[in-house]
């Protein structure tokens, strides 16, 4: 097992455990933060399905007493009706819940975010811990405390920042995971390679075959090496107040407008950030800022990942540019990019529309050519 620390303001902290059969262990990680015996399982019907008994046989063998409820998860049940239901179900909860009793989190990055915002608000906050299933909730939303929903056309428009009580990590889970959502988690795995750590986005690269495989080993060591390039961040900037923590955003601009444009039916979240990476390099290249070489070198490792790179013909450039301008990172209806300056090193600033046009347009000529050959 591999523990990562992620330290935080004031002195509080609270670790992220990997490795191959902390499934079992759930329970004895939770006795040492939990501040009563009572937990509740949050969770999806497939993911319980699965990985309900084996959560609730670990809990109960540390001391508690579990519950569950299980709720529709998927982007188009991320909002606020879903969290009406949430509440209804935990206030009808025999006996009645107390700030002292233990959420857990049993799911993937939609139940880990709807989980954590219940938390943060029911009862004006309650501790909880996160439980991911898929690789991309174990590599990016289960660490770093932010929750929130889908309101309208912007996706995690409210929303709170709650940290977890504790993260853990079993690849093992990912056995029943569909290829396609292991496929969608290795774009987030791929943004820390641009963001942070350039030799680590190289290793993906060679390691792309086992990766797509599912092979444990190797995906618990990118899991375990992008935990903590995320404490990292998270670390220095927990409520994004210096602009740091805006880094790990690098594609989420275009890949969030691409979600909200095609009603979160037609792409998995990290397949539209894949697609916001290529479209945030070029875009980066008209700014001035990104060199070609860079834009190759994201493009090629998204490939050899299996991922999508392409804009979808039927959705328009002005509408992805609508919909940047109620990204969470935008000041005064501008969109800000995170764009890439070189591998491992990137900077957050304000893109006039224009220049995103181009970005846009020159992502679709790009693959026009790339057809041609």
């Amino acid at each position: 097992m591999t523990r990562v620390p992620v330290a935080l303001s004031a002195g509080r902290r609270y670790e992220i455990h990997i490795g191959s059969g902390q499934l079992n262990l759930l329970g004895e990680h939770c006795v040492g933060i939990a501040r009563s015996s009572r937990a509740v399982i949050l969770t999806q019907p497939t993911v319980a399905r699965h990985w309900g008994t084996r959560v609730q046989t670990s809990l109960q063998d540390a001391g508690f007493t579990t519950q569950q409820l299980c709720f529709p998860a998927g982007e188009r049940y991320k909002n606020l009706t879903t969290i009406a239901r949430l509440y209804e179900g935990l206030y009808n909860l025999v006996p009645a819940l107390d700030r002292k009793t233990l959420l857990v989190a049993l799911g993937g990055g939609v139940v880990g975010d709807m989980v954590g915002y219940v938390a943060a608000t029911y009862l004006r906050g309650l501790d909880y811990v996160q439980v991911p299933t898929t690789l991309l909730a174990m590599v990016d939303s289960s660490v770093g405390g932010k929750t929130g929903v889908d309101f309208r056309e912007g996706k995690n428009l409210i929303g709170a920042f709650h940290q977890p009580r504790t993260v853990v990590i079993d690849p093992e889970v990912l056995t029943t995971l569909p290829r396609r959502e292991l496929r969608a988690g290795l774009a987030e795995v791929a943004k820390y390679g641009v963001i942070q750590d350039p030799h680590f986005l190289e290793q993906l690269q060679r390691d792309a075959a086992a990766l797509i495989r599912g092979e444990v080993e190797t995906i618990e060591a990118v899991v375990t090496r992008s935990c903590q390039l995320k404490a990292e961040v998270v670390t220095a900037d927990e409520h994004e107040e210096t602009g740091l923590r805006a880094i790990l955003n690098y594609g989420h601009t275009i890949g969030h407008a691409l979600e909200s444009a095609t009603r979160y039916r037609r792409y998995k979240h990290g397949e539209a950030v894949a697609i916001g990476m290529v479209a945030a390099a070029l875009i980066g290249e008209r700014a001035g800022v990104t060199p070609p070489s860079v834009t190759m070198a994201i493009r090629e490792t998204l490939v050899a990942l299996k991922l999508p790179t392409a804009l979808p013909e039927e959705v328009e450039d002005e509408v992805l540019i609508a919909l940047t301008a109620r990204d969470k990172k935008a000041v005064a209806g501008e969109a800000r990019f995170v764009l890439a300056t070189q591998l491992g090193t990137v900077i957050l600033q304000e893109v006039p529309v224009a220049t995103v046009r181009e970005g846009l347009a020159e992502h679709r000529r790009l693959v026009e050519r790339s057809k041609r050959r």
